[in-house]
Order: C-alpha cells, then structure tokens, then sequence
C-alpha cells in the first residue's frame, strides 16, 4: 500500500481546556501522491485511483470536523459545545491582550 500524507489546519490562537496546551489541528484528509497501491483491492471505488494521484477528504458528522489537542488528543470543538456531538475542548484566545 502507498504512504498517504496527513493534511492537518492548525489552529494557533486556541487552548485546551484540559491540559492547557496552546494549538491545536483539524484534519481535513489523507493525500496518496502516487495512488491508493493496494487499497483499491479492499475497496472498489478506488480502482480508478489505483496509479494515480488521490485526496481522500476528511468527513465529520454532517459536515463538522473536530479539532484536536496537539498535547493530550483532547478532542472537540472551538467556544461551543453540542454541535453534532461534539463537546467543547477548546477556547480562544487573544494574544494581543496578552501584555
């Protein structure tokens, strides 16, 4: 099977509200540079991108990806909670009241 890349935003102005870490990432898919190799024995859909360059894009529920602690793995969304069943793990942040 072909090494795919990690794609990962990071998000710098946010803390975790269980360790306390500043940062965090939110995947949004894997890249397979020179095709899916062998996935596609597992999966049919990929047959086409078997040789050739791929995205497999991130999927949350209905559309919201979590962000994740680049610490703990503490993992969930940014200032609110209970969106698709997220919870809160992170708050924002401002640096610039940071004196």
């Amino acid at each position: 099977m072909e090494k795919a890349v990690e794609l990962f935003s990071i998000k710098k102005n946010v803390v975790c509200l269980k360790c306390g870490n500043i940062g965090a990432i939110q995947s949004y898919g894997k890249y397979y540079p020179h095709g899916v190799g062998e996935l596609d024995d597992e999966i049919k859909a990929y047959e086409r991108v078997r040789n050739k360059p791929y995205m497999s894009h991130a999927l949350g529920f209905g559309g919201t990806i979590p962000y994740q602690c680049m610490n703990c793995d503490n993992t969930g969304l940014i200032d609110f909670g209970g969106l698709e069943g997220y919870k809160k793990a992170f708050k924002t942040i401002n640096f610039n009241a940071v004196k």
